[in-house]
């Protein structure tokens, strides 16, 4: 419900307390409520024959003054009906937005919001681009990371749940008013690099992944015979590959890198720097942490390794930072890349990660911590997300031949969008990155992938993925906007047209207009439209796109319901005018979530 709706019945319920006090029919119950407490008691009723907004409150004040319920709410009733009718109507600039109310036993008071305030919100939606977008974090600096794969092989499912829920994490929070920097941080460094650099070697080599001497912790997908390719195209004078271990190196990562872009551009997912983990190890930042620990007394060594002492910060046990052979362990670059996020001016940062980095993560934390330099600690606040599991024909789909051991993002898009192969893939991309297909299998994977919470685990269905049908959710909530467009359109107006029409009415005419859309699924479509800023404040403040995907599916639902049982292009010009405002409020909400989730608004289907 509205910000506005909620502190006017929440005033409605306190002016009637004070009138049954002052009027010693209850007794001194102002000193023991306040208007705070009366706003935590309202909420939306369950079931729609309870009116619009529903309050608790009787069953707090009933114990406090050792009242029955029905008594009480009986007292309260009275009170509340009197106030409004001392208005000449149920009028939203005086405040008073409820035209009926009701109790309902065992202790709740129901409320019907009047067809004059629904309309306000129509006209809201269609008058305020911002509508809806509560500015929680004004002027609010954001590091958000996400993806951050390894440049050793193509983006996975995973990466690709993880590349969707950062994106929409980012509009939704730019949304909101905040600076947001997307940040992709490369792992170069270390024993997966070797490895892929071998891999490529051996593949030159013509050595197979079944051979004995393929290295044994070696890539073995279809990609590397495509990086052997463009590397040999590219270095056609080199003929020894044995001594050309860096250039392979510095070219497979480089190959790898561009692929994972193109993936991500596939997607619409572009980000704003990038950082290499080498680069912690070649301007000695690493070497700087670990003495400002060591300087906090917070290392010791033993068995010739350097160990942190986490416990002191809540970890289970103490961690090595050092092995015995100088060579760094995994989390202590981490510390370092999270050092320089802070000293860049971030006082905020989101990481979003797999399930697998939870161990990590105090770590991290209490690395930060021991540096005794003012970071906060809740710095970085992470996002843990569950791996996706891939259906088809009924059966899951474990392996994908292009990457050897796992279905990858392009696999995805290609399936969704009804692409052939990699070879069509490509084309697609090199001719015209907003094909249809692109297109198509874009929109479906980062709706699909957002739809659910992150923690929880996730099944995309690719024969669902696939139909064009209310099947398919992404289908389904399009399908309510084209549907709204083509109403407009077959009415013979345009947006332009309707928005004219609305500024010209008055305050007074709200109130006539509201009562030609006031009809059961009229009143239910108005109702959700103004759940919208209370849905957009929760996806910010729990970083949940997933709440704004089924809030569009129950916006969508109830549309394509009223569609289906009201006509809108009637012969009363007035009674048309006003349901189309309703149908132009509504597309204006499904466009403004779709772009929250980066998925497409079609005007036609």
């Amino acid at each position: 419900m509205l910000c506005s709706w909620n502190e006017s019945i929440s005033e409605l319920i306190f002016n009637a307390l004070v009138l049954c006090q002052n009027t010693d029919e209850l007794p001194e119950v102002c000193d023991f409520i306040d208007i705070n407490k009366i706003r935590s008691s309202i909420s939306k009723p369950r079931d729609k024959e309870n009116g619009d907004i529903s309050s608790n409150i009787i069953f707090f004040i009933s114990k406090k003054i050792q009242l029955g319920p029905n008594q009480l709410a009986s007292i309260l009733q009275e009170k509340i009906n009197e106030l409004i009718l001392n208005k000449e109507e149920a009028d939203f600039e005086n405040n008073i937005i409820v035209e009926k109310v009701k109790y309902a036993p065992p202790g709740f008071i129901n409320f019907w919001i009047s067809a004059a305030a629904k309309f306000e919100v129509v006209a809201q939606v269609i008058s305020d681009e911002e509508f809806g977008f509560i500015k929680s974090n004004k002027n609010q600096k954001i590091l958000l990371e996400f993806v951050s794969a390894n440049p050793t092989g193509p983006l996975h499912v995973g990466h690709a749940r993880q590349a969707v829920l950062g994106d929409s994490i980012a509009k939704i929070l730019v949304a909101s008013g905040a600076s947001v920097n997307k940040e992709f941080y490369y792992n170069d460094a270390g024993n997966q690099i070797e490895n892929l650099m071998l891999s490529v070697k051996a593949r030159l080599k013509r050595i197979s992944p079944e051979d004995s001497s393929f290295p044994k912790d070696g890539y073995k997908g279809d990609y590397i015979n495509e990086v052997c390719k463009e590397f040999v195209k590219q270095n056609q004078s080199l003929h020894d590959t044995n001594d050309s271990s860096e250039e392979i190196k510095s070219f497979s990562v480089g190959y790898l890198r561009k692929e994972q872009n193109i993936d991500l551009s596939a997607l619409s997912i572009f980000f704003d720097s990038f950082k290499l983990e080498s680069t912690f190890y070649l301007n000695g930042q690493i070497e700087n942490v670990i003495k400002a620990i060591e300087k906090n007394n917070k290392v010791y060594t033993k068995d010739s390794a350097l160990w942190f002492r986490s416990t002191f910060y809540g970890d289970d046990k103490d961690r090595v930072m050092r092995k015995a052979d100088g060579e760094y362990t995994y989390f202590v670059p981490d510390i370092a890349y999270h050092l320089d996020k802070w000293k860049r001016g971030y006082g905020r940062a989101i990481n979003i990660q797999g399930f697998d980095h939870h161990g990590t993560l105090k770590r991290v934390a209490a690395g930060l911590q021991a540096l005794n330099v003012g970071i906060e600690n809740n710095f970085p606040q992470t996002i843990l997300h569950k791996m996706v599991k891939v259906v088809r024909d009924g059966k899951e789909v474990k392996i994908s031949k292009r990457s050897g051991s796992f279905i990858t993002l392009r696999d995805l898009i290609c399936w969704a969008g009804n692409i052939k192969n990699n070879e069509e893939f490509v084309n697609l991309i090199n001719n015209n990155n907003s094909s249809p297909k692109i297109q198509r299998g874009r929109d479906v994977v980062r709706f699909f992938l957002i739809s659910k919470k992150a923690e929880t685990e996730f099944t995309f269905d690719v024969d669902v993925a696939q139909k064009q049908n209310d099947e398919n959710p992404v289908f389904y909530v399009q399908y309510a906007f084209a549907r709204a467009n083509s109403l407009i359109y077959q009415a013979g107006f345009s947006e332009e047209d309707l928005i004219k029409y609305l500024k010209n009415l008055s305050k007074h005419d709200f109130c006539k207009i509201g009562k030609l859309i006031n009809n059961s699924k009229e009143s239910l479509l108005c109702m959700r439209l103004a759940e919208f800023p209370t849905i957009f404040q929760t996806a910010t403040n729990e970083l949940a796109p997933h709440m704004i995907v089924f809030y569009l599916r129950d916006l969508a639902a109830e549309f394509h319901s009223y569609y289906n049982n009201t006509k809108i292009n009637v012969d009363n010009e007035n009674q048309k005018k006003a349901r189309l405002l309703l149908v132009l409020a509504t597309s204006f909400i499904l466009k403004k979530c779709l772009k929250l989730l980066g998925v497409t608004c079609p005007k036609r289907m």
